[in-house]
């Protein structure tokens, strides 16, 4: 039987053209990627992507520019079939969406938390309603929680309580509950246990096998990612490897 791709998680490919990209201005600048013809690649909906290079490479900032977090110098990227310049910073936020290696972890309780981004911001409450859902009830939060390991938790308990490794988990719960298409994941697993990071990358697994796409940085699952590894080489450029290359 064939994977089955819930609609709401498929998307298109995002295209990342020859990216120019640098941390800083002037003599202090660093270049990131080059914007050369071989700094491009595509994403896949369904697959998941292992960024790999050597500490202090331009991984996280590489992330956090697809996120359209960090300014691209040239270079293009487009995601269904519109350039990153023809879709609103939000939206595109909203369906490009960064988990950072420190999680944002909001005052209030994990059910707020949680339901932040649905009562906050503008473009999830038009997604949902795009989507015809209404907002997540406890069920699907408890759902959810205990798919991280975070079954022992009560939606009242306050979220700042939580230790650094519950907190992760609760911003990728919450990154999920929005129904990006790709997800960048910039070290999802640091600080986790290890019994909760493999079910972290278990989750993640269960998104792509939905239809969306995942990035992620991790030293402790690099071995388990088959779909494809972007790495870049410390020369300002990048090397794509698919599964089926030697």
């Amino acid at each position: 039987m064939g994977k089955i791709v819930s609609p709401e998680y498929t998307c298109p490919t995002l295209t990342a053209a020859s990216l120019q990209i640098q941390q800083g201005v002037g003599k202090e600048a660093k270049i990131i990627l080059n914007g050369s013809h071989v700094c491009t690649f595509v994403i896949e909906a369904g697959k998941f992507y292992y960024l790999a290079g050597a500490s202090g490479v331009g991984k996280s900032t590489l992330l956090w520019t697809l996120a359209r977090l960090h300014p691209l110098v040239a270079g293009t990227l487009r995601f269904k079939g519109k350039t990153y310049t023809e879709i609103p910073v939000a939206n595109w936020r909203a369906e490009v969406a960064l988990l950072p290696q420190k999680a944002v972890i909001l005052d209030g309780t994990i059910a707020e938390n949680l339901l932040y981004p649905f009562h906050t911001f503008q473009v999830q409450k038009e997604r949902l309603h795009e989507r015809g859902k209404s907002l997540p009830d406890s069920d699907k939060l408890y759902q959810e929680l205990n798919s991280v390991g975070l079954h022992d938790i009560s939606l009242e308990r306050k979220a700042n309580s939580l230790s650094g490794g519950q907190q992760a988990r609760l911003a990728l719960i919450r990154l999920l509950l929005t129904e990006p298409c790709l997800i960048l994941a910039d070290e999802p697993t640091s600080g986790v246990d290890d019994i909760a990071a493999a079910l972290v990358f278990k989750r993640l697994q269960l998104f792509c096998e939905q239809g969306g796409a995942v990035i992620i940085t991790s030293h402790t699952y690099k071995d388990h990612i088959h779909s494809a590894t972007i790495t870049l080489d410390g020369n300002a450029t990048l090397q794509i490897k698919n599964p089926n290359e030697c």
